[in-house]
């Protein structure tokens, strides 16, 4: 990996979380706020899902820190084995809470309160999907990090 790719990732990384924060505080909240005045009859379920979802977002913020310590680890050159691991499960836990709270919106809206109708379904389907695509991209990090001396970025 070269100093361009670090830096491009952290621009991602940096881009990716201004945009969950901005989720998280604004789109979120409004978004729930004018469903909530169009469809009186569920607005009692605004602010349990608005919750879980600022939540969920905020373990994908946790996720992304979880990757910027990684990368912080290859570019340093020091990625030892029990901090790379520790770092490695805090982002894979992290998206699983995520896309198992995701799913929970999902299921209950979709089935307990009845609405949402199709998509829920597939926010369900999607959610889960995501679980071994954490543990995956865990896998992956550690691979490179662990195994794979030469792609370094030299100091």
């Amino acid at each position: 990996m070269i100093r361009q790719q670090v830096a491009r990732l952290r621009i991602i990384f940096g881009a990716f979380a201004l945009g969950a924060l901005l989720a998280q505080l604004v789109v979120v909240p409004l978004v729930a706020a004018d469903y909530a005045e169009a469809y009186p009859e569920v607005a009692y379920l605004a602010p349990p899902y608005v919750t879980a979802i600022v939540v969920a977002i905020g373990g994908f913020e946790v996720a992304l820190l979880a990757a910027w310590q990684l990368l912080s680890a290859a570019v340093v050159g020091e990625a030892s084995a029990g901090r790379s691991k520790r770092w490695a499960n805090v982002m894979a836990v992290s998206l699983g809470l995520m896309a198992v709270l995701f799913a929970g919106v999902c299921v209950h809206a979709g089935s307990f309160a009845a609405v949402g109708g199709p998509p829920m379904l597939f926010g369900l389907l999607t959610s889960l999907a995501l679980v071994p695509v954490a543990f995956g991209i865990r896998n992956k990090a550690l691979d490179f990090l662990l195994d794979d001396d030469a792609h370094r970025v030299p100091r």
